[in-house]
Formats: C-alpha cells, structure tokens, sequence
C-alpha cells in the first residue's frame, strides 16, 4: 500500500509540474519554453489511414463471419440429423436390430457434431486473435507516421515540448488537465496528414 501511494503522489508531482510549472521555467537562453497540446486519439480516428484500415478489418471480419456460417449450417444439420434418428429411435415399432444400427448412427452423429462444433470454436478464436493483431501491427504502423508528421511539425513550430490531453493514467485520469486551445494543433495535424487522402 505504502508503495501504490507513493506512486499515486509521483503521478500527482509529474502531472503538476508538466501541466504548471515546465512552461513558465525560463530556458537557458533566456527564453520560456514553448509548450503545445494535441489530442492523439481525435488525431489517430480521423487519419484516413486509420478509417481505411478500419474498413479492411471489417471486411475480414464480414469474410470470417461467411466461415463460420457455412460450419455452422453444416452444424445444424447434423443435429438435426440426430434428432431425427432419436425420434426414430424412440420410436415403439421399430426392429431391435434397426434400432441398434440407428443408435450406432446416432452416437456417430453426435461425435461428428461434437468435433464440428469444437473445430469452430477453435476456427472462430484463431480467427479473431488473427485479425486484432493484424490491426494491432497496422495502428503501430499509423501511430508511428503521426509520430512522425507530429515531431516534423513541432520541430518547425519550435515547441520544445508537446503533451497529448487524451492520454490517461492506469486509473483512467488525464494527463492533463488544463490548456489553453491556442496551444492545441490537433486540427493541423489532422489536415496534414489526410493531405494525401485519395
């Protein structure tokens, strides 16, 4: 406990002097240091990129619904198959023998259902954990080329330090708790980098 508040107190100390006392610290030159603010979730939604990347998910996703579909029509089948051959079990008519040879079927049936049923299980996990690393491997990609055009853009403004007042800490507070707009170039970022938007 004593170590969860003294981390919780570190948070509180690097927050207050990020956000209160870095921009009014005089540079060794003689100048106040240039503090900007961005949004990098409002950044990273509305990068075409991310919309297109977004849309190539879904259109897997579509793909692997169609998959699972066609196993599980396959499924439904089979059971009804083994209900059928229940009910003919059941039925008080039928021949010893007929009803062995329909009880053999029947326990056949069921194993084959068991086995579909848990193949597509497995094929619907793999396919899922598939496409959210792909994702992932792609959001890097985006994060990396805001990352840049942001550093570009910081660099030619002269801001020597640029905070994003979407990040959270681990309890789900912000970073940063107060800025002026006039310091927030989201927009302009933005701009930029859908610049080459076909």
């Amino acid at each position: 406990m004593p170590g969860r508040v003294s981390s919780v107190i570190k948070y509180f100390v690097v927050l207050f002097v990020a956000t209160f006392l870095v921009p009014s610290f005089p540079a060794a030159h003689g100048q106040e240091i240039k503090v900007a603010v961005l949004d990098m979730a409002r950044i990273f939604g509305e990068y075409y990129k991310t919309k297109d990347a977004e849309k190539s998910l879904a259109s897997r996703k579509d793909g692997a619904r169609k998959e699972i579909a066609g196993q599980e029509a396959e499924l439904k089948k089979l059971i009804e198959k083994l209900g059928g051959l229940q009910k003919s079990i059941n039925n008080p008519d039928l021949s010893a023998d007929l009803k062995s040879a329909r009880q053999q079927q029947a326990a056949q049936t069921l194993e084959e259902a068991r086995a579909l049923r848990s193949e597509l299980l497995e094929f619907a996990r793999r396919r899922e954990l598939q496409l959210l690393e792909m994702f992932n491997r792609q959001r890097d990609v985006l994060l990396n080329e805001i990352q840049a055009e942001v550093t570009k853009h910081a660099n030619t403004a002269g801001y020597d330090l640029v905070l994003d007042k979407s990040a959270r800490g681990t309890k789900g507070i912000l970073f940063l708790l107060y800025s002026k707009d006039a310091h927030d170039f989201s927009s302009e970022m933005i701009t930029k980098l859908n610049a080459s938007a076909k």
